[in-house]
């Protein structure tokens, strides 16, 4: 993924300057889950079984990130996508068919950072 907001404090204090700090929080999740959904990779915490269950479906799992353990590279079968939900924090794998196959979890906000995946 690309350098994370909360990685360039100039960029938040930026953030927070202008809008107050409830909005540059607001704004570090929103621009999280854009990355999130724009790259290759998935959240490294899966519920019991999930990542025997996507791989049978055939995701294939890649190494950790370098420098960000929260998350690993993936291969996504053809046709399938990672989208946004209304929610910044919550994304959605679909499969080929638009059939939800997993919740995707993150919290991109620099004092709480986390991710998991919850599959459906």
């Amino acid at each position: 993924m690309s350098k994370p907001i909360n990685d360039d404090p100039m960029e938040f204090l930026s953030r927070a300057f202008i809008g107050g700090s409830s909005h540059a929080i607001e704004s570090q999740e929103a621009q999280g889950q854009t990355e999130l959904v724009n790259s290759d990779v998935l959240p490294t915490k899966i519920g019991e079984d999930g990542k025997e269950r996507l791989e049978a479906a055939g995701v294939v799992f890649g190494k950790i990130c370098d420098g960000d353990e929260l998350f690993q590279d993936v291969t996504l079968p053809e046709g399938w996508e990672k989208q946004p939900t209304e929610h910044s924090m919550w994304s959605e794998l679909i499969d080929d068919k638009g059939k939800k196959r997993a919740s995707i979890f993150y919290k991109a906000a620099f004092y709480d950072r986390k991710a998991f995946m919850q599959i459906d």
